[in-house]
């Protein structure tokens, strides 16, 4: 019964590394992050092409993490980044997760506000999460239905986005989100911009299945097949999110350990945006199970964002780049990265674009290792900082001027 129920799926390919693409589309629209022989040959010609694009300023790279709800700060981040005129052109862009969901509109930039502000403060989100009967739950791999994320995406990723994304990958732009490939239990890097320039039905299908993929949490929403085919044969390839192997990406894994001579980055500003904390107050964890699992989900998932935060500032400083991030700091009130509902998906796009007004939002590693080093001996405060707050400041962020 439970085989006759189960999803069909073809094998996957057999080789972890192998030359296999989604029908029709060339190899060159995804990579392996653990493949170093694609890297030397391509890397150096992309950072050449993007200090083209750059025309002499130095190249900008944003990085937006997974978070969940938590993506609905990010999005307020950049909102208020152009209300406040400070908001960086990007020449790359990535994300994970929730912050793939947010990377096509932080690519297109200012001019798609509207349609950042609709997706993360808005209605939309407040019936994501569409429990199945609990019948359902012995036959589907995932606690939650699929549709609502998977409506949520179409109605975003429209031909004219995709016709807009292209434009820009054409003059050079690079777009990047990442999944994980289950099957090969490796973070798979997928190239949007040239998805997009595929164009026609057959790119907005699989540009809206990889961010369907990447923002699929294990075990919440039931996983993404993705059929390749090469050598002749025909498989089918299972992706979650990305964030359950890159809590973000700046480079790919094995970059740091790579003999690259790469001077056009040298000067390069990396901005990375963390959809979450990576501090917490002590809270006492009931004794129920999805209690534990949550919390151990949750801890997991911030270590893991701290140690790609240090690889990704040593991985900066190698290359004379500068490196500067904003992160829910622990004074911000606990929310849940599944909390989806408008009032809690409001108030995080509000801090966002209020700290982003008030110039408050960027900071540094140590600046951040110095507060998270203040604030582990102290109490919650009933109020929160940004960012970058100056020190001892505990007030809510207000705007310079009126909305």
């Amino acid at each position: 019964m439970l085989s006759a129920c189960a999803t069909p799926r073809l094998p996957a390919p057999p080789t972890l590394i192998a030359q296999v693409a989604p029908p029709g589309f060339s190899p060159n629209v995804r990579f392996l992050s653990s493949d170093r022989d694609y890297l030397v040959t391509q890397l150096n010609a992309a950072v050449q092409s993007l200090s083209r694009v750059a025309a002499g300023a130095p190249i900008r790279i944003l990085a937006l993490s997974g978070g969940g709800a938590g993506g609905a700060f990010g999005a307020g981040a950049l909102y208020g980044l152009t209300r406040a005129g400070e908001r960086p052109n990007f020449q790359v862009v990535t994300g994970v997760s929730a912050g793939a969901l947010l990377a096509p509109f932080a690519f297109l930039g200012p001019s798609w506000d509207a349609q950042l502000k609709d997706a993360f403060d808005s209605h939309r989100t407040d019936h994501l999460l569409r429990a199945r009967p609990w019948l359902g739950l012995l036959f589907h791999p995932g606690i939650y239905r699929r549709e609502p994320l998977v409506e949520l995406v179409h109605h975003f990723i429209t031909p004219r986005m995709i016709r807009a994304i292209a434009a820009q990958a054409r003059k050079g732009r690079v777009l990047l989100v990442a999944t994980t490939d289950l099957d090969k239990q490796e973070p798979v890097i997928w190239n949007m911009g040239l998805i997009a320039e595929h164009g026609g039905p057959a790119a907005l299908k699989l540009f809206s299945k990889v961010l369907v993929a990447s923002a699929s949490i294990p075990g919440v929403f039931p996983p993404v097949l993705i059929r390749v085919q090469g050598d002749g044969k025909t498989y089918d390839e299972m992706h979650v999110d990305g964030g359950t192997t890159l809590p973000f990406f700046v480079t790919s894994d094995v970059a740091d350990v790579m003999p690259l001579h790469l001077p056009e980055l040298k000067g390069a500003q990396v901005y990375l945006i963390v959809n979450g904390q990576l501090s917490t107050y002590p809270k006492t964890t009931p004794l129920k199970p999805m209690a534990v699992l949550s919390r151990s989900s949750a801890a997991a998932l911030m270590h893991a964002s701290r140690r790609a935060l240090v690889l990704s500032e040593q991985f900066a400083r190698h290359f004379g780049m500068h490196l500067r991030f904003t992160d829910l700091p622990m004074s911000y009130p606990d929310h849940g990265s599944l909390d989806f509902k408008f009032s809690n998906m409001h108030s995080l796009f509000d801090y966002g674009v209020r700290c982003a007004e008030a110039g408050q939002l960027w900071t540094t590693l140590n600046q951040a290792i110095d507060a998270g080093q203040r604030q582990a001996t102290q109490l919650p405060a009933k109020s929160y900082r940004c960012p970058a707050a100056p020190a001892g400041t505990t007030s809510r962020p207000q705007r310079k001027r009126s909305s």
